[in-house]
């Protein structure tokens, strides 16, 4: 796609974005005539149980590192704005409408009214000025560079106004993350940090009712959300089944009513079971390989990039996910269509020149490492035995370690891993987040491979606060050729979401950004 062409489409994103900002009353109209399905309640089960991977360790957003904390704090926590159901959009949520100063520094949010958390108690400003800036400022906030072009936030209850240290290009995008929500400051200071994180209160369509570790988080009903009639399920409960085969199996015989990620080599076999349907959904999934740069011979480039040659992404994407997927090269989905940099250009596998450049690298007789990776999911396990079984060809000796989601997360924080496999959703219509999670080494090292590239890290800055739309675009298409040069995060292949449900289960929903739409989720009894 030219940069002419890109600059039209991202010019009628923006308009929309614009009509939209302008047009709430509409959507609060749809929001009313949806919640009129309610009047046939008895019909549908009080509770739907969604059988998921693994636990959260936490349900704090500022905090929220995985997607199985993300998950549940999407269903309990909001914000001003967040992305429309197809993600090609920002519409209002607690925010009605807003406006931008000329300056492009001073955004200021009038706020819905009456907005209550889940407790009864009513949203002060105090609460907004303390949830914005703790997600800038706070030590355990993982996603603090959507926070950090905040200068300042003052509200008084009725309009949240945000002034920024300097004009950030992607800021609006940046207030739909998850990070950027509201939470109580009066429970924070009540509780304190590490209850806080074990008890969450937010605003949004559930609350947290039991969590029993390791086993179910049960989310019942917020009585006080502010859109009337929604959710139309009473209780969620997020089961946890560490195993595909089990979670399968549980589907079928009716122990859950809702299968999350299904792997996708079990597709066929859970079509031909009864009362049971395969629900697919675009998404903005890539997974990725991982690459420690502060151990050898991971430190070498020459090394990495001959890791990239060697891998048959084609026959990765065709053997594990079974026609949902496809090869990936650039760090970004091509989902984000404005953004997506078509004309990459990469190297194309071939053994015999990822050997003569292990050759170059200093390596003529091979290297060897150690790919820790997360048991008990198929396709993080299939991908990892692929790897090792491709990458040998090349003289690329590889040892699987598996691990528990916790042990392994552990492992690469701290930067004691070699290699693992991760994937990454987007969770806004811009380029930075991605950007920033793989490039700033203080946000997580750099996505765990330690590579402290500070001439890349300035340049990913000024794209992100580049206001011309044109040599912004321009600015991502380098940096993601220099991260496919870099080779510290190689990526492998792009696929949808694939989920199963009971043939009773009604408006299941997954945006492309993995926020699942319970609205009107429902389920005949």
């Amino acid at each position: 796609m030219s940069k002419k062409v890109k600059a039209i489409s991202l010019l009628m994103l923006c308009l929309i974005l614009l009509l939209t900002a302008c047009a709430p009353a509409e959507s609060a109209a749809q929001e009313s005539n949806d919640s009129g399905e309610a009047s046939v309640e008895s019909e549908y089960a009080k509770r739907i149980t969604i059988g998921r991977l693994g636990d959260a360790a936490y349900l704090d957003p500022n905090q929220a590192v995985g997607v199985a904390e993300i998950t549940i704090t999407q269903q309990i926590y909001e914000g001003l704005v967040k992305a429309s159901e197809d993600c090609k959009s920002i519409v209002p949520a607690l925010a009605s409408d807003w406006t931008i100063s000329k300056d492009a520094l001073v955004y200021t949010f009038n706020l819905r009214p009456d907005i209550k958390f889940s407790d009864g108690s009513a949203v002060t400003g105090a609460d907004w000025e303390w949830s914005l800036i703790r997600a800038r400022d706070a030590e355990t906030s993982g996603y603090r560079f959507a926070a950090e072009p905040i200068e300042s936030v003052e509200s008084d209850g009725k309009t949240v106004v945000i002034t920024l240290k300097e004009p950030s290009a992607s800021f609006l995008g940046n207030l739909c993350m998850f990070n950027l929500t509201l939470g109580s400051k009066a429970h924070w200071d009540a509780v304190g940090e590490q209850t806080y994180a074990q008890q969450p209160l937010g605003t949004g369509p559930y609350m947290l009712k039991e969590w029993n570790k390791e086993e179910n988080i049960l989310l019942v009903k917020n009585p006080y959300y502010w859109r009337e009639g929604i959710p139309f399920t009473e209780e969620l409960n997020y089961k946890v089944v560490g195993d595909d085969n089990t979670r399968s199996l549980q589907l079928q015989s009716g122990d859950i009513d809702i299968m999350m990620d299904v792997p996708f080599s079990m597709v066929s076999q859970i079509e031909t079971s009864q009362n049971v349907k395969i629900h697919t959904f675009p998404s903005t999934q890539i997974r990725y390989f991982i690459l420690n740069t502060t151990q050898a011979p991971l430190d070498n480039q020459k090394v990495r990039q001959a890791i990239g040659m060697a891998i048959d992404k084609q026959e990765l994407a065709d053997i594990v996910t079974s026609g949902f997927g496809k090869p990936a090269e650039s760090l970004l989905s091509d989902t984000q269509i404005q953004w997506f940099f078509d004309d990459l250009a990469y190297n194309e596998y071939d053994v015999d020149a990822a050997k003569a450049l292990l050759d170059e690298a200093g390596y003529p007789d091979g290297v060897e490492f150690t790919i820790s990776v997360r048991s008990g999911s198929q396709v993080y396990e299939q991908v990892a035995v692929m790897l090792k079984s491709q990458l040998a060809k090349a003289g690329i000796n590889v040892e699987l370690e598996m691990l528990e989601r916790a042990s392994l997360s552990e492992k690469y924080q701290t930067l004691s891993h070699e290699a693992t496999i991760l994937q990454w959703v987007d969770d806004f219509p811009d380029p930075s987040g991605i950007m920033g999670w793989t490039i700033d080494y203080d946000q997580c090292h750099a996505w765990y491979t330690g590579l402290n590239d500070e001439d890349l890290d300035q340049f990913n800055a000024a794209a992100n606060v580049e206001l011309d739309l044109e040599k912004r675009m321009e600015m991502y298409d380098e940096i993601q050729q220099r991260i496919y040069d870099n080779a510290n995060v190689i990526p492998l292949f792009s696929n949808a979401f694939v989920w199963a449900s009971s043939d009773k289960v009604e408006n299941l929903k997954v945006t492309p950004f993995y926020v699942q739409i319970t609205d009107n989720l429902k389920m005949k009894k």
